[in-house]
């Protein structure tokens, strides 16, 4: 009885100490998190979670800027790099603030030579809730594309996002990612109409 109760414990160690942060489009990268004092972008935000840690986004327009791009690498530029995992029993959740609607505008980035990936979720154990994403960019004429979402992680969430009027694609898997879960997102008007010279 007494290694039951120690096991249950520990399984729940996680969550009983997980924290809350918050980002809103009003915030700024150089605050602590907090509801009153919210982080600017997701991207800061990830530098401070741990397993069972979730960020509330608050809804309204993130106007993204063209310089907002957290990692190149080959020929990618990642907007937002998620590497930070959770766990089975703690996950790391980027939710939209209940009732709320963040919206996440990319028209502004247009890194020249570059496939364009506005969230990049490398990470496992990650819930993705509530986002809206639009004017997600191409720049390269020939063969290429770019994402909303490029999912490589394991085990993640992503639920209820809406992906409409990007020159990219909606939601992208691959790699070795196994057991995702797509929960009622939606993706529509979405057209390339910059590579393969204009046939999208």
């Amino acid at each position: 009885m007494k290694r039951l109760f120690l096991l249950f414990l520990l399984l729940n160690t996680a969550t009983a100490f997980s924290k809350v942060y918050y980002v809103a489009p009003i915030g700024n990268d150089n605050n602590t998190g907090t509801k009153n004092q919210p982080l600017a972008t997701i991207q800061k935000a990830q530098e401070l979670l741990n397993p069972g840690d979730t960020v509330y986004i608050r809804g309204g327009l993130y106007k993204v800027p063209e310089d907002r791009i957290a990692r190149k690498e080959n020929v990618f530029a990642y907007c937002t790099y998620l590497n930070k995992s959770g766990t089975p029993n703690a996950r790391i959740n980027y939710w939209a603030y209940p009732g709320e609607t963040p919206h996440f505008d990319f028209s502004d980035v247009k890194p020249v030579g570059f496939r364009v990936v506005g969230f990049q979720v490398m990470g496992n154990w990650i819930h993705i809730k509530g986002l809206e994403v639009t004017g997600m960019q191409v720049t390269i004429t020939t063969h290429t594309e770019s994402y909303c979402f490029y999912s490589w992680g394991s085990n993640n969430i992503f639920e209820l996002l809406k992906l409409h009027d990007n020159e990219a694609v909606g939601i992208r898997h691959r790699g070795n990612g196994v057991n995702n879960l797509f929960l009622n997102c939606d993706s529509y008007r979405n057209y390339d109409s910059v590579s393969e010279n204009k046939k999208g």
